[in-house]
C-alpha cells in the first residue's frame, strides 16, 4: 500500500475553515493583551512605579516612558483593541458562513461575538490585570506595546488631528490640563510610604502640615486680641520706650484711644537706631517710629499668609474682621509652627502643658484643639471653637469660675485659673480616672465656690438664672486707678456675694511692686511670648465688707477709700 494513502485529505474549505479557527483564537488572545494592558498600566500607583525603580526592574523604564505620556499610550491601546475587535468580527461572521451558508449569518454573529468579546476580551483580562498591575505590566504590557507604540504612530497621529479639530468645533479654545497629583491622591502616597516604610513619622507629620497649611485659616493660628501687648501713642515716648523694652517683642502694635484705631508697628530696629543716636526724646514724635501695618481678613490661609510675608518683607499682619475690628495679629513665626512645629528657644523653660497619670492633662485655654486632640487622642470634635477653652466656655455655657468642673463625654473638664473673662488653665482626663479632687498647687481658693455639673443631652451645662442677679463682678479699666473704684460699689459687690473673689489687674500688680517688669494691660502675644505669669488674687470683697461694717458702726468716723483695694 502506498504511503501517501495514509495522510488525511482536506478539502480547501475545511482547511480555510481550520485556519480561520486559529486566526480567531489570535485576535481574541490579542484583544485580551491590549484590554488588560489599558486596566494594568493606568491601575498602577505611584507607589507601584516607585516599587518597580528600586527593584530595579527590567522593564521599570518602558512603563515609565509609556505613562510618561498617558494620552498617546490610550490612544495606540484603544486603536489596536479597536481593530482586533473588528477583525475577530469580521472573521467570526467568515466561519460562520462556511459552517451554515449565508442565511442569518448576521445575527448569529452578533449573537457569538457579544458574548464572546465581553468575556474573553474584556472581563477576564481586566479583572486578571486589576488584580494583579504589577505582574500584567512588566510580563506582557511592557514587552509589547512599546513596539505597537512605534507601528500604529501614523495612524494614531491621524485620529488625534481629527479627534482635536472636532473637540475644538465642539467645545473650543481650551488650554491641556498637566497630569498633576491631585492632593487626595498625594494623601493616600503619603499614608501607603508611611505604612511600607518610605517615610518616617516625622516626615509624615510634616507633608501633613505643609497639606493643611492650604486648608487651614490664619483665624486658627492667630494671637486673638483679648492677648496682644499694646502701646499707646497719647503716652509720653519715654513711658512708651519703657513699656516697649520690658515687652520683650520685636514689633508691637501702636493705638491712640482703643484698640482698633492702630497707628502703625513699633519696631525694637528703629528704637535701637533712635537710642544710638542719642537724639533728645522730648523732640521725636511717636509717629516717626512706626511703620505701616499691614491688615488681612481672617479667612486668608496659612500657606497664602507664608506668601504675603514674603511678597511684602514683612512678619506680622493685623487681622481685621468683618465690620472693621481687630480680630488678631499672626506672625511668620505663627506659620513657621504651624508648619514645622513648635521651635523651642534657650528662653522657654516652661513647659507648654503637664501630663499627670492616668491621662490627666494641665493645659492652658488657649490651647488649639487640634493639638490637643494630637497630644491627647480624647476625640473632641468643635467645629464652633479652635481652643480647648473655648470648648469648655461653650459647654458651660456661662462664665466659669475657678473649681467649676463639668463632665461630657466621658470627659471631667476642671477650672483651675482664670484671667479676668478668659479661661487660663485647665484639667482634663478621663472621668472614670479623674476624680475631680484638685492637688495641693491646684487648689481653688478659698472665697471660691466650685461647683461641678452634668452637661445635659443639648451639650450645654443647666443654667441658674435665678442666681444671675446676685453675681456681680468689679472691673477696673486698664486706664483707671485701682483707687477710682467707689466704695458704694464696693459695698454693693460685698452685699451681692462676700466670698466671690475678683482678680486683680495687671496694672495694680505693676503699681504694687515697681521692681518687678510690669505686665501688659492685654495678655501677651502667644506667638513670640513666654506663658504669662498667674494672676494674683486678693479678697476685694472682703475688705470691701469690712470697710461697710467701719462706715456704720456710729462710733466710727467716716472713711474714705484707700489707695489699696
Amino acid at each position: 500500500m502506498d504511503g501517501s494513502t495514509l495522510l488525511p485529505v482536506f478539502t480547501t474549505q475545511e482547511l480555510e475553515f481550520a485556519l480561520r479557527i486559529l486566526l480567531q483564537v489570535f485576535l481574541m488572545i490579542a484583544a485580551a493583551m491590549f484590554s488588560g494592558s489599558e486596566t494594568a498600566l493606568f491601575s498602577l500607583s505611584r507607589l507601584d512605579l516607585q516599587k518597580l525603580r528600586t527593584t530595579r526592574n527590567p522593564y521599570s523604564d518602558r512603563i515609565h516612558e509609556m505613562l510618561d505620556e498617558p494620552r498617546r499610550l490610550i490612544i495606540s491601546i484603544l486603536c489596536g483593541n479597536e481593530l482586533l475587535n473588528i477583525a475577530s468580527s469580521s472573521n467570526m461572521a467568515a466561519i460562520l458562513l462556511l459552517s451554515f451558508g449565508s442565511e442569518d449569518v448576521g445575527l448569529l454573529n452578533v449573537l457569538v461575538m457579544v458574548p464572546l468579546l465581553l468575556l474573553v476580551a474584556e472581563v477576564t483580562p481586566k479583572t486578571f490585570a486589576v488584580t494583579f498591575p504589577i505582574k500584567f505590566s512588566t510580563r506582557i504590557s511592557a514587552r509589547i506595546l512599546p513596539k505597537w507604540i512605534i507601528f500604529i504612530s501614523p495612524l494614531r497621529e491621524t485620529i488625534r488631528l481629527i479627534a482635536d479639530r472636532i473637540t475644538t468645533l465642539i467645545v473650543g479654545e481650551q488650554v491641556q490640563q498637566e497630569n498633576i497629583l491631585q492632593k487626595d491622591e498625594f494623601r493616600t502616597l503619603v499614608e501607603e510610604g508611611a505604612d511600607h516604610g518610605a517615610l518616617d513619622a516625622s516626615e509624615r507629620v510634616l507633608i501633613d502640615n505643609m497639606l493643611e497649611a492650604s486648608e487651614t485659616e490664619v483665624l486658627h493660628i492667630m494671637t486673638p486680641r483679648t492677648r496682644l501687648h499694646l502701646l499707646n501713642a497719647n503716652d509720653p515716648l519715654p513711658k512708651i520706650l519703657k513699656r516697649f523694652r520690658k515687652y520683650r517683642h520685636p514689633r508691637v502694635p501702636v493705638i491712640r484711644g482703643h484698640a482698633d484705631n492702630i497707628l502703625g508697628m513699633l519696631h525694637s530696629e528703629d528704637v535701637l537706631r533712635l537710642l544710638r543716636s542719642q537724639r533728645p526724646l522730648e523732640e521725636v514724635r511717636i509717629e516717626e517710629l512706626l511703620r505701616p501695618v499691614h491688615y488681612v481678613p481672617p479667612t486668608k490661609t496659612v500657606d497664602e499668609m507664608f506668601d504675603y510675608f514674603q511678597a511684602h518683607n514683612t512678619r506680622a499682619a493685623i487681622i481685621l474682621g468683618e465690620y472693621g475690628g481687630v480680630t488678631g495679629i499672626v506672625t511668620m513665626k505663627d506659620v513657621l509652627t504651624f508648619i514645622f512645629g513648635e521651635i523651642s528657644g534657650a528662653g522657654k523653660s516652661k513647659a507648654y502643658y503637664k501630663e499627670k497619670d492616668n491621662n490627666i492633662y494641665i493645659i492652658p485655654g488657649d490651647m488649639r484643639l487640634i493639638d490637643f486632640e494630637d497630644l491627647t487622642a480624647f476625640g473632641i470634635d468643635d467645629s464652633m471653637m479652635t481652643t480647648i477653652g473655648g470648648v469648655a466656655f461653650r459647654l458651660f455655657d456661662r462664665l466659669p469660675k475657678v473649681g467649676d468642673a463639668l463632665v461630657n463625654d466621658g470627659l471631667r473638664f476642671t477650672v483651675l485659673e482664670m484671667d479676668g473673662l478668659r479661661i487660663k488653665t485647665l484639667r482634663v482626663g478621663k472621668s472614670s480616672v479623674d476624680n475631680g479632687l484638685p492637688d495641693e498647687q491646684e487648689a481653688p481658693h478659698p472665697l471660691e465656690s466650685p461647683s461641678t455639673v452634668e452637661v445635659d443631652e443639648s451639650g450645654h451645662a443647666p443654667t441658674d438664672h435665678g442666681s444671675a442677679d446676685a453675681e456681680q463682678q468689679v472691673l477696673l479699666r486698664d486706664d483707671e486707678e485701682p483707687e477710682a473704684a467707689s466704695e458704694v460699689s464696693l459695698m454693693e459687690a460685698a452685699r451681692a456675694n462676700p466670698e466671690e473673689t475678683a482678680c486683680e489687674k495687671p496694672e495694680e500688680t505693676a503699681r504694687e511692686k515697681p521692681d518687678e517688669s510690669p505686665v501688659a494691660e492685654t495678655p501677651v502675644v502667644a506667638a513670640e511670648t513666654q506663658t504669662p505669669a498667674p494672676t494674683k488674687v486678693k479678697s476685694k470683697k472682703r475688705k470691701a465688707a469690712a470697710l461697710e461694717k467701719e462706715l456704720h458702726t456710729p462710733d466710727a468716723p467716716t472713711a474714705t477709700p484707700s489707695g489699696e483695694v
